[in-house]
């Protein structure tokens, strides 16, 4: 009986546990959809041969600038970062 106690003590202690989960801090999902938006506009330009190597790399590297700075909450930094990839692939750069 006491072993039935203890069990069931631990099993509500292990289970308890999860209600005191910390979530991850809730992101911004329109400033990913962007990013994610953006990087289908460059890889669809690198397959298409409308972009060098380097200006691919250069417009990755904004692109990782602006994924990082939108999971630290910096939107408008970020909306900046996005809209020069975006003046870039518009402009065929």
């Amino acid at each position: 009986m006491l072993r039935r106690v203890v069990i069931g003590a631990a099993m509500a202690c292990l289970m308890g546990g999860t209600a005191y989960a910390v979530d991850e801090e809730p992101t911004d999902t329109a400033c990913s959809d962007q990013v994610a938006a953006a990087d289908e506009a460059i890889q669809s330009k690198v397959d298409a041969n409308a972009l060098s190597e380097d200006e691919a790399e250069k417009l990755n590297r904004l692109l990782d600038e602006a994924d990082a700075l939108c999971t630290q909450g910096k939107f408008q930094d970020a909306s900046a970062k996005l809209a020069t990839v975006k003046g870039a692939i518009s402009n065929g750069n």
